[in-house]
């Protein structure tokens, strides 16, 4: 299974600290550029900088405050071996595992592979969060009043991984 790579190009969270924040799913598995609801700080012992975190659910995509999966890469082999493949499509952070995430900004530029995003791009401009997805969905410009956080659609890319190119969609954020 090939699993999303994000490219955080031009982010606020690079330089103001307050927006990165640690994050711990109960009970499912999250990628790069994946976007997660913010919970309650952990109540577990070495954890006081930790949040549990959601699935976007359909009745609060308006209010919750989400937040982009972004986890430095250490592929690991059958769950312990680290270093035998660089490839960050192999790379995602099993639930429970604590990971770092980051607060989007309107205009935060991304670049998302195009198995991090969900649904399909047609004539869709934006991808926003969805119900019971950690993906960014795709959708039509009328509907971001509906949700909390979207992004606008910049064009097609390519993320090179040794001597492929891999499809992927640049964005910018308009809503956060």
């Amino acid at each position: 299974m090939s699993y999303s790579v994000l490219i955080a190009g031009e982010i606020a969270a690079k330089n103001i600290d307050s927006l990165n924040k640690f994050g711990k799913a109960a009970d499912f598995d999250v990628e790069n550029g994946h976007v997660v609801a913010l919970g309650d700080k952990s109540n577990e012992k070495g954890e006081n900088d930790v949040y549990t975190v959601n699935k976007p659910t359909a009745g609060k995509l308006a209010t919750d405050i989400f937040y982009m999966v972004n986890e430095p890469v250490n592929v690991l082999v059958n769950g312990k071996y680290s270093g035998l493949t660089d490839d960050p499509r192999e790379f995602n952070i099993p639930a429970k595992k604590v990971f770092t995430m980051y607060k989007p900004m309107v205009g935060d530029e991304v670049v998302i592979t195009e198995n991090g995003i969900e649904g399909t791009k047609s004539d869709n401009t934006h991808v926003v969060p969805a119900n019971n997805t950690t993906k960014l969905t795709w959708t039509d410009a009328t509907k971001i009043g509906d949700v909390s956080l979207a992004y606008k659609y910049v064009g097609d890319t390519y993320v090179s991984i040794g001597n492929e190119r891999v499809k992927a969609y640049r964005f910018i954020c308009v809503k956060a």
